[in-house]
């Protein structure tokens, strides 16, 4: 019954072009801008409650999810460049410069250090991008300088891999190792420096190891320190693997990497997209990501059957037809209708569908790395 309801919701994507992504993308932006902007710090807020804006900036995922929205833009729309350029100036007054090793905090500061390594890598991947996009290379510097604070939440416990907060070093999580593999990859990809290609293939192999399933070739939450696993599975955690998989076929030409791209991207397809109605089950903070990754997929390995765009496509049709309430506000799930006037949208929400707009626009387009 539902997945009839979904698809007489929505028409085929066939008629999804490059330019009405782009155009669902600056819609949404633009409603990020009149909601959520702080003016007098550029800065975006959290969330809006009840229909005024939050005075608390966004947490640090949110920032790097929203800067990569921004990026995502500015590739395919050089009139949102200097957008860009503002917030990844302004959200610099994240960066926290206590030691033992500098990074973004996860609110501005001044104040206590309380930083998480997978927020850092996010910030890298933006980072990245807002170079490439905007040809400055202070943007690849601060990428360069978080990264070696992602990379310093590594040890020798369980074997290796990162963890997931500074301040409570109690686990090694997917949501920090996936995204720091493929963060090295981003610098590596401009930098050619061959210790960060080295730690993308160490952390890869980690996370490979200790964290995906066996049986449904997903991966797991978290190893804590006693060895006990989290077994959760998350869109985005997948995602982040399935990316990091693409990259280092991308960079070291080796099949083994090819194959666990397929392997992984097969086994997502099976849990997270409905196969009748097209749409991606999960929240949009996680499934831009498992979106994009298969874009890069698509676009690096080549084969029938994946799910860009085909299967994706429908999916990002019902977001923006059936997610949205009368402001213009993103619910938290993709596959779930909004029928009234969100109490509490949030930033990050927003944003991960103005990036998957973008991103499915500049596939379309030709133009993801």
């Amino acid at each position: 019954m539902m997945a009839l309801f979904l698809m007489a919701a929505m028409t085929t994507p066939n008629d999804i072009d490059a330019k009405t992504l782009r155009t669902w993308g600056k819609e949404t932006l633009d409603v990020i801008r009149r909601d959520l902007y702080i003016p007098e710090r550029k800065l975006y807020a959290e969330e809006m409650k009840d229909g005024k804006r939050s005075e608390q900036p966004a947490f640090n995922w949110g920032v790097g999810v929203m800067l990569s929205a921004l990026a995502a833009a500015a590739r395919v729309d050089p009139q949102m460049r200097p957008w860009l350029r503002e917030y990844a100036d302004a959200s610099r007054v994240y960066w926290n410069v206590t030691g033992p090793v500098p990074g973004y905090d996860v609110l501005p500061g001044p104040k206590p250090v309380d930083r998480y390594y997978d927020d850092n890598a996010w910030m890298v991947m933006a980072l990245v991008e807002a170079h490439e996009t905007l040809g400055d290379v202070k943007y690849l510097q601060w990428a360069e300088e978080t990264l070696k604070y992602v990379l310093s939440g590594e040890d020798e416990k369980l074997g290796g891999g990162i963890y997931w907060k500074e301040a409570e070093k109690t686990s090694k999580n997917t949501c920090s190792n996936g995204p720091s593999a493929a963060a090295a990859l981003a610098v590596y990809s401009h930098l050619r420096k061959p210790e960060y290609l080295e730690a993308a293939k160490r952390l890869y192999a980690w996370t490979k190891k200790n964290l995906q399933d066996p049986a449904d070739k997903l991966f797991w939450d978290n190893m804590n320190l006693k060895g006990e696993i989290e077994k959760t599975e998350w869109s985005y955690n997948t995602g982040l693997m399935l990316r990091s998989a693409v990259e280092l076929y991308r960079e070291t030409k080796n099949p083994a990497y090819a194959a666990d791209a397929k392997e992984i991207e097969e086994a997502s397809i099976a849990k997270w997209i409905d196969q009748d109605a097209g749409v991606i089950k999960d929240d949009g903070k996680f499934a831009h990501l498992l979106m994009e990754a298969w874009v890069r997929r698509a676009k690096v390995m080549p084969y029938a059957g994946g799910a860009w765009p085909t299967k994706t496509l429908p999916g990002i049709r019902f977001v923006r037809e059936m997610t949205r309430d009368n402001a213009g506000m993103y619910g938290h799930r993709w596959e779930r209708a909004v029928k009234e006037r969100l109490p509490k949208p949030m930033l990050i929400d927003q944003a991960s569908a103005a990036r998957a707009f973008y991103v499915g626009a500049a596939a379309l387009q030709g133009r993801v790395r």
